[in-house]
Parts: structure tokens; C-alpha cells; sequence
């Protein structure tokens, strides 16, 4: 088995321009949302971006566990139930490893449409406290002991795709890394058909037991910061692959199906069911980037934080009110990304014994943070502050 056409390219290697003119406002629309924000609101945001990732990436697996409860497990607090503690570890994991693909993306000067770095998201992921469960997979009447970082040695289907046969998997990645060693003079616009395009031909070729989803959706987000896409982290498009499962699943099966017929293309897949899935996914990741930007513009998000305090110190949410001069405080948090503790008593006009007080006690409700006691502090994005900051980018009841 074979998976060219690697891009959407005619019999004549023409690359399809309706595609390439769409990739390209996609990149343009990312880089917008850079200038948005201080560093310090920027990462706030792609922290929580990191955990809403893991959510909707499980959820697309039908395995989700609510950003509330990832949160409560990264504090080690963990559910009674063995099953709901058994998809909060794996939310873990899944943050964990996304940590480690987007440091190896950026450090990394060598192209990572590489087999071993494939494997190597594969074993960081399964190989993490609370995945044992996670390893015996069954195929057929068959239970398997799946191996983290291995590729499957057993043949598999999924649906109506037959996977390459097992045996096949070396040569099918010698040609995946040729094939997708991206010309180092590629513009931003070819640089992202070549990752979205990779990201099926990724999960055609369906290299293990289990996980094949999650990894390849790990792989398509190092690609994204591989090739240094401006705006990246502030928006990511496992949320709307989540929102719209049957829709990604639908177009995954379109880049499947064999040529059909003498005009499409020249390699043993249709090069129409690429270029529809190509379209779809362009589509949905610059809806992503229009909700990400239109709920950071810096006047909306003060308007929300402003009601969301309100509403906090009416005793309105289920979560304790945020103590007195909040709102001074985050405004310039808000504006200013990181302020010194000694500067918080002018802002709110008060006593250093008030000011240490507010800052301990945001501190532990888990609304700012700082890198010591001592150091200046900045704001953080908590799942339930983040349902009224950026409304819809996560469902929680408060």
C-alpha cells in the first residue's frame, strides 16, 4: 500500500491555488492574534489552551475529562471513581506530552517528519504514571499488551479502513520522511498544506495498537510550532475537530478512498478526498483563529472580567468570592502582564498588610501566579474564570 499523493497537486505537480490562497489567510489571520497581548497574558492563555487541548483531543476519542477536573488532578486531587481518575491521569499525560512536543518543535533545527520522533510521542504519552490500563488493547478475540513507543506487529482495521499491513510500516515511514521534508524555502501558506496533509497520511498509515488519534494530533501541533506559524498556542484546532467529531471523521474517510478515475491525480489516493479534507480542516482552523481573536480583543475581555468579579463578590457563583480590590488589580495584570508584589498596595491604595493579603489569598484560589514567593506576579486562566473570559471555548457550569 502506498499514500501519494502527499499534497494536493494536479497530474502536472500544479499545487491546488484555491488551497494555497486559503492556507495563506490562514496563516495571516493567526499572526494577527501575536499583537494582541503582553507575553505574560499570551502564555497565560496558551496554558489554559494546553488543558482545553487535552480536553477536546480525549474528547474526540470519547474519553474527554472537563478542564475543572484536569485542574484538580494537576493539584493531585484525583476523583473517588476509578474510572473518572483514570481519564484525569490520562488528560495528564496528554498535557505532559504536549509540553514535550512543543519544546522539541521549537529547539529542534532538523526537520521532525521523522519515524523516531513519532515513536517518541508515542512512548512519552504511554509511558506515563496511570497509562498501564491504557495498554491492554484488544483486537479481535485477541488481548494485546500494547509497548509505548512500538509499532503495532499485528495487522488492524478501523471501520472501513484497512490499515497498511504491519510489515509495512518501515517502508511506508522511509517514504513518509522523504516525502515530508518540507523545502526550506516553502512559504507559511505551503509549510501548513504540508502539515495538515502529513496529519492524514499519519493516521492512514496507523502505525499502533492504540493512540493513533491522539498522536497524530500531537504531531500535527508540533508541526504547527515547527514551522513557527505566528499565533499558534492561542488557538488550536482540536476544538473544533471535537465539536465537529463526525465532520473530521467524515473527511479523514474522503482522503482515504482509492483514485477515482484517470483526472485524480496520479497516486493510488484520491486526490479530491485530500483536497476536501484539506479545505475542511483550512475552513475550521480559521473559524478558530476568528473565535480565538474575537474574544481576546483587549476591551472584551476587561468587560468580562469586570462582570465575572461582580458577580463573584454578589456571591452569583458557586466558586468563593474574590476578595476586595480584585478588579484594580487584575486590570493591571491584565495590561501590564507581570507587576512587582511591592507595586500591588498603589494600585489598590492600600497597606502593604492588605496587599500581601490579596496576593496570598488570589494566589491560593488560583487566580495569579509567580515563579517565588517573593517575585513579581502575574494573572492565571483557571477553567472557571476562563468560561466567562472566553465564553464557549469551554462548557462549565459554575
Amino acid at each position: 500500500m502506498y499514500f501519494t499523493p502527499v499534497l494536493p497537486m494536479d497530474i502536472k505537480g500544479n499545487i491546488d491555488q484555491e488551497l494555497l490562497a486559503l492556507s495563506e489567510k490562514v496563516c495571516i489571520k493567526s499572526a494577527t492574534l501575536m499583537g494582541t497581548h503582553n507575553i505574560f497574558i499570551v502564555n497565560a492563555v496558551k496554558e489554559l489552551l494546553r488543558k482545553t487541548n487535552s480536553y477536546y483531543s480525549n474528547k474526540i476519542e470519547s474519553e474527554g475529562t472537563h478542564p475543572l477536573d484536569i485542574e484538580k488532578a494537576m493539584k493531585k486531587d484525583f476523583s473517588s471513581n476509578a474510572n473518572e481518575k483514570k481519564l484525569q491521569l490520562l488528560s495528564l499525560a496528554h498535557i505532559d506530552v504536549q509540553r514535550f512536543i512543543e519544546d522539541f518543535a521549537v529547539k529542534s533545527e532538523n526537520t521532525i517528519f521523522t519515524k523516531e520522533f513519532i515513536l517518541q510521542i508515542h512512548k512519552e504519552f504511554y509511558s506515563k504514571d496511570g497509562m498501564e490500563s491504557f495498554l491492554d488493547i484488544k483486537n479481535e478475540d485477541t488481548l494485546i499488551k500494547m509497548v509505548p513507543g512500538e509499532f503495532r506487529r499485528t495487522d488492524v482495521y478501523i471501520g472501513k479502513h484497512v490499515a497498511p499491513k504491519y510489515l509495512e510500516l518501515e517502508t511506508l515511514f522511509n517514504s513518509f520522511e522523504y516525502f515530508y521534508k518540507i523545502p526550506e524555502q516553502s512559504t507559511q501558506a505551503l509549510k501548513l498544506i504540508y502539515a495538515l496533509s502529513s496529519h492524514h497520511r499519519l493516521v492512514w498509515i496507523h502505525p499502533f495498537l492504540d493512540g493513533n488519534g491522539r498522536v497524530s494530533r500531537l504531531f500535527l501541533d508540533a508541526a504547527l510550532t515547527h514551522m513557527k506559524l505566528d499565533g499558534y498556542g492561542l488557538w488550536n484546532i482540536s476544538r473544533a475537530l471535537a465539536r465537529d467529531s463526525d465532520g473530521y471523521k467524515k473527511h479523514l474517510s474522503l482522503a482515504d478512498m482509492p483514485l477515482q478515475g484517470a483526472t485524480d491525480g496520479k497516486g493510488p489516493l484520491s486526490l479530491r478526498g485530500l483536497s476536501y479534507y484539506l479545505k475542511y480542516m483550512l475552513t475550521l482552523a480559521y473559524e478558530q483563529i476568528e473565535f480565538m481573536s474575537k474574544n481576546l480583543q483587549l476591551d472584551a475581555l476587561g468587560h468580562r472580567m469586570d462582570k465575572y468579579i461582580m458577580l463573584s463578590q454578589q456571591g452569583m457563583l458557586s466558586t468563593p468570592p474574590l476578595p476586595k480590590y480584585t478588579s484594580a488589580l487584575f486590570k493591571e495584570l491584565l495590561v501590564n502582564g507581570e507587576i512587582a508584589r511591592g507595586r500591588v498596595k498603589d494600585i489598590i491604595n492600600k497597606q502593604d498588610r492588605t496587599a500581601t493579603t490579596i496576593i496570598k489569598t488570589l494566589t491560593e484560589m488560583d487566580y495569579i501566579e509567580s515563579d517565588t514567593p517573593k517575585s513579581a506576579i502575574r494573572l492565571k486562566i483557571n477553567a472557571g474564570f476562563a468560561s466567562y473570559l472566553i465564553p464557549d471555548l469551554i462548557s462549565t457550569q459554575l
